[in-house]
């Protein structure tokens, strides 16, 4: 398995998420996605919608670096928050 193509080592334990824990999570990213379509009708009913902030000139930064993983931050994890964080970067898995 990899993540953001760092190869997760094969001894490395992720157990299988239970039910409960699964559908809590789902339930939060729900959450979450609901209050930031509630935050975006918010500020299109706003009268500041068309306010545009003064122009700051500032230097150019470079690119981002592309995400990683720390394989040793996660042997330190304890297995179900290692399930989690898998979990939560399911997109981004490949195999």
């Amino acid at each position: 398995m990899k993540i953001y193509d760092v190869e997760i080592p094969a001894d490395l334990e992720i157990p299988e998420l239970d039910d409960k824990t699964r559908a809590e999570l789902e339930a939060t990213l729900a959450e979450i996605r609901r209050y930031r379509r509630e935050e975006e009708q918010r500020l299109a009913a706003s009268p500041l919608r068309d306010w545009q902030p003064a122009v700051v000139r500032f230097k150019e930064c470079p690119p981002p670096s592309p995400p990683s993983i720390d394989v040793e931050a996660l042997r330190r994890m304890p297995p179900k928050l290692r399930a989690i964080f898998v979990f939560a970067h399911r997109d981004d898995v490949t195999y």
